[in-house]
């Protein structure tokens, strides 16, 4: 039961963590995104995708406490971006951590019951049917908040993860938030938020339609009129 109970669990964190691994680190929905809101206008001067690729791979792959090497941003920026980068990496290692956990579980799931595959299918078929309604709910908990006020939730959010007076910058002098305006952090959580609520729908459909599909004899007969 407590192994079920922690499949249950990370069920979810795979999820979100899929969905914000894919969208984070889109480099093509970043181009949308930036003709959109005119940013190849607004920093016409500068290699707007360049400048966003070497962002990209500085949250994913960068270590220690180096500074991004980007003359297009100032030290409070590249400050800034260390601690979204620390934030990044935090979130991918539990992603990561929580996909093991559940190969794990899932090994101990089999050696727990013997390896009597037809119970070990409906376990996990109801693991993935309760993992991915928590993910679904989850998800639409959060877009709540996000649509009726965005500006209200994109500073809750930093001022939980940041300290004060690190986000908040000038457009007139620091480039940061002219290549990333607000709305587009808001075009970005909406994406994640359906990808997950899309993502946990087919989960759920697949596994409750597994389900059936293998024990559909188990269940009664009901009468036909």
């Amino acid at each position: 039961k407590i192994i079920s109970v922690l499949m249950v669990i990370t069920i979810p964190i795979i999820l979100y963590g899929f969905n914000f691994d894919s969208i984070t680190f889109d480099k093509g929905l970043y181009k949308e995104e930036f003709s959109k809101y005119n940013t190849y206008n607004n920093l016409e001067s500068d290699d707007v995708e360049k400048i966003n690729d070497e962002v990209l791979d500085y949250l994913k792959n960068g270590k220690n406490n180096n500074l991004i090497k980007n003359d297009f941003f100032n030290e409070r920026e590249k400050q800034h971006l260390l601690d979204v980068r620390s934030l990044v990496q935090g979130v991918l290692l539990i992603y990561y951590f929580s996909i093991t956990l559940f190969l794990l579980s899932t090994i101990m799931l089999f050696l727990l019951m013997d390896f009597n595959f037809r119970a070990i299918f409906k376990k996990l078929s109801i693991i993935l049917i309760f993992g991915s309604l928590l993910a679904f709910l989850g998800a639409g908990l959060a877009y709540l908040p996000s649509s009726l006020n965005f500006d209200f939730a994109f500073d809750a959010f930093h001022k939980t993860f940041f300290s004060p007076g690190t986000y908040l910058f000038n457009p007139e002098f620091e480039g940061i938030v002219v290549l990333y305006p607000e709305n587009l952090f808001s075009d970005l959580l909406v994406r994640m938020i359906f990808g997950i609520i899309f993502s946990s729908g087919m989960l759920f459909f697949v596994s409750i339609t597994l389900f059936f599909i293998f024990f559909k004899r188990n269940f009664p007969n009901f009468p036909k009129n």
